[in-house]
């Protein structure tokens, strides 16, 4: 583990562990199930399968998750994502070539809250992530591809602000490591950035 990936799970964490001092009554106090449902846009890094050409790098995504708030600082998470397709052409060989990857991840996290007072928190999450990937490609008139899976630490940060006890803005970084899908080799990893709306019941 490379300092900066060290550097961003301490941060991740840093939520979990804060002091756990009850701040004014808002709806960060409130505890118990809640649910949401947010969409947003990834950065996906893929392996490029030897091909030489420009990687689509983007694309919409959208996530639903539901979970139970035990107290101001602490909640558990579980979730679902769609994390969109990324995409390379060019050529491989001197002959045209193409790959994409679909990305799906199912997870479960821990969720820590830092209350900044007027109705604002800064949240932390640290969990396990299982990514199915999908790939596709043609090189040389040749198709190839394939499925793969990976279960590998997951980890965000976020800004939540409560607009009233029961319902909840929260803008949030994740990222999860993807399988090394069949065909691309390298290393597979995407960050989503989304806005999310969370329902608390």
């Amino acid at each position: 583990m490379n300092g900066k990936t060290l550097s961003i799970l301490m941060l991740a964490a840093a939520p979990l562990v804060a002091g756990t001092q009850a701040h004014a009554q808002t709806a960060s106090g409130s505890t118990g199930f809640y649910g949401g449902v947010g969409a947003g846009r990834t950065d996906t890094d893929i392996g490029t399968a030897g091909i030489a050409g420009s990687t689509d790098k983007h694309d919409n995504a959208w996530k639903l998750f539901g979970g139970y708030q035990f107290n101001p600082n602490i909640a558990v998470e579980a979730g679902y994502a769609d994390l969109g397709r990324t995409s390379i052409a060019g050529t491989r060989g001197g002959a045209p070539a193409a790959a994409s990857l679909d990305a799906k991840v199912w997870q479960a996290a821990a969720v820590g809250s830092l209350p900044l007072g007027h109705n604002f928190a800064l949240t932390g999450k640290l969990g396990l992530a299982y990514a199915d990937t999908d790939t596709s490609g043609i090189a040389g008139g040749a198709p190839f591809g394939g499925s793969d899976s990976k279960t590998a630490p997951t980890y965000g940060l976020g800004l939540r602000y409560d607009v009233n006890r029961t319902f909840s803005v929260r803008g949030e970084w994740e990222r999860f490591r993807l399988g090394n899908a069949a065909g691309l080799g390298g290393r597979n990893d995407s960050d989503l950035y989304s806005v999310n709306a969370v329902f608390k019941f």
